[in-house]
């Protein structure tokens, strides 16, 4: 199968996958194409990679390998695990307000190295994968964390997933840094939002499609600050009074870190996603990464996105064979929904 594609750097993939029943009408056999899926970090807003893989599923896309980062690691995992989209969904339900997330969190007290260790959504999580390894899964599965000592993505691709989760969805400055085997490890955004590239070095793949579910610098400019906020805003007199203490609110210390992050991330990303045969950017102004129980929302802009993909996710499987350049790169936004 050959994809070409003007903004790839390479101009096309020209490699085979394996043989199926003529489809094409033309006497042809037909070759399915190997296609790789990224998943981007997001936090909350990870739950739109719920939507896009009920949306795959449903139209029976198949997936040959994947890479995540952060929540996209976290929802990789449990997808390449064999938990379809129904499953997945349950899930995401479980956390159904903002005291059930809360009681996730363990904090650490003196806050030094971070605010939350990450044990309890570790433990979370392996109520879903138990002592699954990468060699335990039905997909072959890609986890990005950041090494806090090299300064480089590091790639985890054999060992206990649920411990490779933990790590990449440490995020700076939130959670403690995960230590395995010496090392110290934090979210894989830092160094590697959108898996892209990763995917296509380490399989041999026709295509890939790339979810990322981070604002874009356009989504910024035009949802102006609401895509920082949360949203539904607390009014009221207690949370005023509070603010000043809230290292998360509007000018503090965490709010100012996790700005001057995301300008790297969104650079990051946009050149990740040239590198996507099909880019789907499920995104909506006042997300934010904690918002956990909308569940419901994310999900829905998750499956729109995908929704409007699919012409473009068919042409990678319809047409192994072209004879002319054909451009299959498609970017499905939902835009920005009002909060």
């Amino acid at each position: 199968m050959i994809i070409h594609n003007p903004r790839h750097p390479n101009g096309a993939g020209v490699l085979r996958a394996s043989r199926d029943d003529d489809r094409s009408g033309r006497g042809t056999p037909y070759i399915q194409p190997k296609i790789g899926l990224a998943l981007s970090g997001g936090g909350a807003r990870g739950l739109a990679h719920v939507g896009v893989l009920q949306v795959l599923e449903e139209n029976k896309i198949p997936i040959t390998a994947i890479a995540g980062t952060s929540m996209g690691a976290y929802v990789g995992a449990v997808y390449a695990a064999g938990l379809g989209g129904p499953e997945l969904e349950k899930l995401a339900r479980e956390i159904k307000d903002r005291r059930t997330l809360m009681s996730l969190l363990d904090w650490v007290v003196p806050p030094s190295s971070g605010l939350i260790r990450g044990d309890k959504i570790r433990k979370h999580l392996e109520r879903t994968l138990g002592t699954r390894t990468f060699a335990d899964l039905k997909l072959p599965l890609l986890i990005i964390a950041t090494d806090l000592d090299t300064l480089d993505a590091h790639i985890f691709d054999s060992g206990l997933v649920t411990e490779a989760v933990h790590a990449s969805a440490a995020i700076p400055g939130i959670c403690t840094p995960v230590c395995l085997n010496g090392r110290r490890f934090t979210d894989g955004g830092a160094a590697e939002p959108l898996p892209v590239s990763v995917l296509r070095e380490r399989f041999n793949l026709n295509a890939v499609i790339a979810v990322n579910v981070l604002p874009t610098a356009e989504d910024i400019a035009r949802c102006r600050d609401a895509s920082f906020t949360t949203l539904k805003k607390r009014p009221g007199l207690i949370p005023r009074l509070l603010n000043p203490i809230n290292l998360m609110a509007y000018g503090n210390v965490m709010d100012t870190f996790r700005r001057a992050l995301m300008c790297a991330q969104v650079r990051l990303v946009e050149k990740e996603g040239r590198r996507a045969d099909v880019l789907i950017h499920p995104f909506d102004c006042g997300s934010t990464w904690f918002d956990f129980e909308h569940f419901d929302r994310y999900i829905a802009t998750g499956r729109r996105a995908a929704e409007a993909a699919l012409p473009a996710i068919r042409a990678l499987l319809s047409n192994p064979n072209p004879t002319d350049h054909e451009t299959a790169l498609h970017h499905s936004s939902v835009g920005c929904l009002a909060a």
